[in-house]
């Protein structure tokens, strides 16, 4: 019996055999996850790229003042050309912003059913439009303008134009009503250059 016994002694193998297989299984295991780590971490990467070309191709203040129309730059040129010799005026650039026509002051009765006193309103216009051709329309139909800028302000009561927001509503009813009947162009602003509400 004694010589089993040493037997079972000298037997190299180990007892534990999934201890043994860990090891190995271990280090692929570790490879694996190094692999996929990476190949995230260029993803990540790619797309932070990606992302940051994108951004720099899309055009900035920079890239518009820097690029302007060539047809600017020679007015430029030419400006500051007869600006050195003193000869001739700086051509003057055409404005974006329209035409402004004034109207006269209208004093226009408010609604006011039931009050013994009556109410009016004290107002100075001025009206925006696109063009030359549109502020004389606007001139040769004043009969029509004028026409409905009084019926629209007697149709309000004096709580209706009391507030920022009743100012704001009216100018937009004026600027719609107008438009209704121009052609050449429409009205793109309406101002109030003086109001006043009687008390």
């Amino acid at each position: 019996m004694v010589p089993a016994a040493a037997e079972e002694k000298s037997d190299p193998t180990p007892q534990n055999p999934s201890a043994s297989a860990g090891a190995p299984g271990g280090g692929k295991l570790l490879t694996l996850l190094t692999v996929v780590n990476t190949v995230a971490t260029l993803g990540m990467i790619a797309v932070l790229f990606l992302s940051l070309q994108k951004e720099k191709s899309k055009p900035g203040v920079e890239d518009i003042v820097a690029h302007a129309p060539a047809e600017e730059k020679e007015e430029k040129k030419e400006g500051a050309k007869e600006g050195e010799h003193g000869g001739g005026e700086a051509k003057k650039k055409s404005n974006h912003f329209g035409k402004m026509v004034t109207l006269e002051r209208f004093t226009v009765n408010l609604s006011t059913p039931g009050s013994a006193s009556p109410k009016y309103v004290q107002v100075n216009i001025s009206l925006e439009l696109p063009t030359e051709d549109s502020e004389g329309e606007v001139n040769m139909k004043m009969p029509q303008v004028r026409n409905v800028i009084i019926d629209l302000f007697n149709s309000k009561r004096p709580a209706d134009l009391a507030t920022a927001e009743g100012r704001d509503y009216i100018k937009e009813e004026i600027r719609n009503a107008l438009n209704g009947f121009l052609v050449t162009g429409k009205v793109k602003g309406v101002f109030f250059t003086n109001f006043a509400l009687s008390s």
